[in-house]
């Protein structure tokens, strides 16, 4: 007997769940308030969550299996990133963006002009700020001194050029990761500054 959406969904979530798992070590849940978009997600947000069908089209083509399924009030399974587990890579293309064939995800000129998030530097953590060596987030950036520049030997991101990869909290060897990603849809439109610090919080 042929399965049936909500149980083909439930059974991939599953199959993701443990390799996710498998991946990390640790079966930690994803926090959805900090979960990424997938590149090319429209804004606003809601036009976003409104187009997306939770098909999956676009975990199933990306080459790096970046994308995870993670189930919503409102989606069967809804596509997020969560780059300290799992960046984006960035892949010549977006084959993430091209599978989409629902209008959530939209193809931007090219990948430099990507916006899933933005990067951001906690001096609390980043042990440059305490005087060590360390360039991790700014070699693993695709965008150097576009989008991540080292200045007297700490990191600082240019919002102009931060693609929200989440390479950079990847690569972060702190814990917890003394820069992470700020999802696109927690920023003030037109400005890209997370609105928690326009609220001064």
């Amino acid at each position: 007997m042929p399965r049936s959406r909500r149980e083909f969904l439930t059974g991939w979530f599953d199959r993701l769940r443990e390799t996710t798992e498998a991946a990390t070590g640790k079966a930690s849940p994803i926090d959805l308030e900090r979960a990424l978009r997938p590149p090319g997600a429209i804004d606003p947000d809601d036009a976003f969550l409104e187009a997306c069908t939770s098909c999956m089209a676009c975990a199933e083509a990306c080459p790096t299996s970046s994308l995870v399924a993670v189930p919503t009030p409102t989606h069967d399974a809804l596509p997020v990133l969560v780059p300290s587990r799992k960046p984006c890579y960035l892949c010549d293309g977006l084959p993430c963006v091209t599978a989409c064939e629902d209008g959530a995800l939209v193809q931007p000129t090219d990948t430099a002009q990507v916006r899933i998030g933005l990067a951001r530097v906690n001096p609390n953590h980043c042990i440059t700020f305490c005087g060590e060596i360390c360039n991790r987030c700014f070699k693993a950036c695709p965008f150097p001194n576009v989008a991540i520049m080292q200045i007297g030997g700490r990191p600082l991101v240019m919002s102009g050029g931060c693609t929200g990869c989440g390479l950079c909290e990847f690569a972060c060897p702190t814990e917890p990761r003394a820069i992470q990603v700020v999802p696109e849809k927690d920023m003030v439109p037109g400005l890209r500054i997370p609105k928690d610090e326009m609220q001064g919080g």
